[in-house]
């Protein structure tokens, strides 16, 4: 019996010791992914900022099909291929259909006594034409449905409460003008603050008759201030966009299991940006793809090869909403492959404090405890359930099902700092933060690592 229990507590024992070494391993693999990203002497640091500014000032934005977006992709290509990664490669998105914008404008005539150009941007998807018409101020949906807009341009100004407040005008709110008559749509910009400048975005419908634009969030409340008082307000309207058939990619890369290498998380952000600015693309979402694969980047420089695939994807065509997009066409050909997680970076890069996860209560809770045993020391171990999806990890979760999660990030409830610079020109370098952005790639190396060579079966659902 003596014996018996010697040796149950000599398993235990040996059990315990076990832990702690892996545990000890853990704690030293974050702890050289720190070391390595925040050594000033190290090629890694800085290095998400870096490329993020050679890309950002050589190509300029990477609007969907473009052929700028084309060239970003093979010199992204080329360059990946550098690194040593197991797999590189491209997925052609086949035939699609873009847009460009031409020459806009917004014209003031009345109360004014001359006319007065306006700080606008087109929306996407807004056909050409030439309205000039009188404006009627909206400021919902039950709004409109109670106002005669017959032959008249809508004006849409709301309140801001966050970007769900905005966007819903932005997205439904020219088909839902036009369905009650108007022959022109004016949404107040999707912004948070706002210095005059209009921010741009798509609407949901390709088959819209009239143009539709957005103006800056001081003009809407000077019409709106207009009609209030009674006075009549004309405005034209000019647009020229154009829809265009082209061909897109999406990028991949991957350091593929040791141990489960069919079971595959997948992190990444969208490539494509709007087209309003020099460098617009920079924040939505060039930093999030970049500091995605600058996380792959320091595992492979380090030499660690977890037990199961880290894929690397670079989604195309995220901006312009359509179904055959990069993340949809990647839920749909990927769809029998074994999704663990699917990360998304898509919501800024200022410092990082934790991450949302949408997934089922077992995923979850084993996401919490690897963040808060082991990312504690870099200050990225707070989890927020129910709030990991985004648009183009939202799509595989749809098909299959598939845990998502994002990256949370300094800012106030409704974002307010990154939907001030959003979908505008003054998306740029200017607002990019390189040790905000080297504490991203940080946190999504380390939280995928810890998921990535986690021991034990890992519930998706």
């Amino acid at each position: 019996m003596k014996i018996i229990i010697f040796l149950i507590l000599l398993l235990n024992i040996n059990g315990y010791m076990l832990r702690n070494k892996k545990d000890q391993i853990k704690q030293q693999v974050i702890q050289q992914i720190r070391e390595t990203i925040k050594n000033p002497y190290s090629p890694l640091y800085h290095s998400s900022y870096n490329r993020l500014a050679y890309y950002v000032d050589t190509f300029g934005p990477r609007m969907w099909g473009s052929e700028d977006m084309a060239d970003s992709v093979d010199a992204l290509v080329e360059e990946i291929q550098t690194y040593g990664f197991d797999k590189v490669w491209k997925e052609n998105l086949g035939d699609i259909t873009s847009w460009k914008r031409g020459e806009e404008s917004v014209t003031l005539f009345e109360p004014r006594q001359y006319p007065q150009k306006l700080n606008m941007i087109g929306l996407g998807w807004s056909p050409a034409g030439t309205v000039k018409a009188e404006v009627e101020v909206v400021h919902s949906f039950e709004e409109l449905k109670n106002i005669n807009v017959q032959g008249k341009i809508v004006c849409f100004n709301y309140e801001w409460k966050g970007y769900s407040s905005g966007v819903q005008f932005r997205t439904n709110g020219p088909k839902l003008a036009e369905e009650a008559g108007a022959i022109g749509t004016i949404i107040r910009s999707v912004a948070s603050v706002s210095i005059s400048s209009p921010h741009t975005g798509m609407t949901n419908y390709q088959n819209i008759k009239y143009p539709a634009v957005a103006i800056t969030v001081e003009d809407a409340d000077m019409i709106d201030r207009m009609r209030q008082r009674g006075q009549k307000v004309v405005i034209e309207i000019k647009t020229s966009g154009q829809q265009y058939k082209t061909t897109s990619d999406n990028i991949l890369a991957e350091i593929r299991g040791s141990k489960y290498p069919d079971e595959i998380l997948l992190m990444g952000g969208h490539w494509d940006s709007w087209d309003v600015g020099s460098q617009t693309g920079a924040n939505d979402d060039g930093a999030g793809v970049l500091e995605c694969l600058e996380a792959l980047k320091v595992l492979k420089h380090l030499g660690i090869r977890p037990k199961r695939t880290i894929r690397f994807i670079a989604w195309s065509g995220e901006e312009m909403g359509m179904a055959n997009n990069g993340a949809q066409h990647y839920a749909k050909t990927h769809s029998q492959e074994n999704h663990i997680v699917a990360f998304e970076s898509d919501l800024g890069s200022t410092k990082p404090y934790g991450f949302g996860v949408t997934a089922g209560e077992k995923f979850t809770q084993l996401v919490t405890y690897l963040a808060q045993e082991y990312l504690t020391g870099i200050g990225a171990e707070k989890i927020y359930p129910n709030a990991g999806s985004q648009a183009d990890s939202g799509a595989l979760r749809t098909v299959t099902g598939t845990p998502v999660m994002n990256n949370k990030i300094v800012d106030n409830d409704t974002h307010d700092f990154y939907f001030t610079y959003h979908h505008t020109a003054g998306d740029s370098m200017w607002m990019m933060n390189a040790d905000d952005m080297d504490d991203n790639v940080i946190a999504i190396a380390s939280i995928m690592y810890l998921i990535a060579d986690h021991d034990d079966p890992i519930p998706k659902n």
